[in-house]
């Protein structure tokens, strides 16, 4: 009856490790929990637009505070000339900017006292995100019918932001696919941590005069090292599959290292806070999963609430993701996106810090 043996001992060690049997448990609702908060209910997307009054009278001043301003999904802000927008755009610090041209308020006055006329707007968006602009269009597109009392169409020119580049969803979501197979890098270097700690190899290596910051630095290079070649190979295949490099390929591979350190540096967290490879190893999954949904890997973020949005940008992924979709699909360099590089820089060494001080005090106790 070896066999009933074997089935009743590795229950016993499932049932006597309760930490890692609730996590076990709990991540499957876990999961769906953050997966329907993001994108479950009838959430309201929420994109920034700029506006350019080219007509400048009451007319087109009424249009923007009481049309373009009271769509929901509008954050409005306004700008002088198109080239302070356009350059506002291609930083990715605003989704489309809506032209009024001049003669605008004379159009709208005929067609308000039953005159023929033709409401044109100019629209340009960034279609780097291609889920996001026929929203835009099609909201600008009903709100302006609405205060001008018509039922025809209005006339939109669009005018896509990167003209002459074949931006495709693999450009978008390829940048997603890289951050999540580093975010998996947290449960990877955690276990390797665990698996020494069981086997007593860590307990018999404080026999040497080695130090706590020294486990941490030997371990983190070899992953750091792992992490390099899964990165250049995550880039080839990308470009292998249709993902068009448009900027930096150095300044997308530095971010992409950071994000491996930071997922390092997490999976050491865990480690030190786990007291078997089974608590580890279902604590890495509950803390990775969630955040990949919630960082944009798969969806847009514009898609998601406001409260979970800024609740991802504590964690340094929903960065890695924006910054890298910037550098990737619209060319921009180091000044457009110093702040998620910081922000990805200070998460690596915060993080490496935190490790070493509760890997020491382990280790002590």
């Amino acid at each position: 009856m070896r066999f009933w043996q074997l089935f009743t001992r590795s229950l016993k060690e499932t049932y006597r490790d309760p930490l890692a049997l609730g996590f076990l448990l709990a991540f499957p609702l876990i999961f769906m929990l953050v997966f329907g908060a993001a994108f479950g209910s009838d959430t309201t997307p929420s994109y920034d637009i700029g506006i350019i009054d080219n007509d400048h009278t009451e007319v087109s001043q009424g249009f923007i505070d009481q049309a373009i301003s009271q769509i929901s999904i509008f954050e409005v802000t306004s700008f002088d000339d198109t080239d302070s927008a356009r350059e506002e755009l291609k930083l990715g610090e605003i989704s489309a900017y809506v032209v009024i041209p001049g003669g605008f308020s004379t159009q709208v006055s005929q067609i308000m006292q039953g005159m023929e006329g033709d409401i044109v707007l100019n629209i340009t968006y960034d279609e780097s995100e291609p889920m996001i602009s026929e929203q835009i269009i099609s909201s600008v597109n009903a709100a302006t019918r609405q205060f001008a009392q018509i039922e025809i169409p209005v006339t939109i020119n669009t005018d896509p932001i990167n003209i002459g580049v074949d931006i495709t969803q693999m450009d978008f979501i390829a940048t997603g696919i890289i951050v999540f197979g580093l975010l998996i890098m947290i449960p990877t270097s955690g276990r390797i941590m665990l698996r020494d700690k069981e086997s007593r190899f860590l307990y018999r290596m404080l026999t040497t005069p080695a130090k706590p910051w020294e486990f941490i630095a030997g371990y983190s290079l070899s992953m750091v090292l792992l992490a390099t070649i899964q990165i250049f190979f995550f880039i080839l295949l990308g470009w292998l599959f249709g993902m068009d490099i448009i900027g930096s390929l150095w300044l997308a591979f530095a971010l992409f290292l950071l994000t491996a350190i930071c997922s390092i540096g997490i999976g050491m967290v865990v480690a030190s806070l786990s007291k078997s490879e089974n608590q580890g190893e279902s604590l890495s999954w509950l803390f990775s999963m969630p955040l990949a949904i919630l960082s944009g890997v798969w969806f847009s973020t514009e898609f998601m609430p406001s409260y979970m949005r800024t609740f991802a940008g504590i964690f340094p992924f929903s960065h890695a993701v924006e910054a890298s979709r910037a550098v990737i699909t619209r060319g921009v360099g180091m000044e457009a996106i110093s702040g998620d590089f910081l922000f990805l820089v200070s998460w690596a060494a915060v993080v490496f810090i935190i490790g070493t001080i509760l890997f020491s005090r382990t280790m002590r106790s």
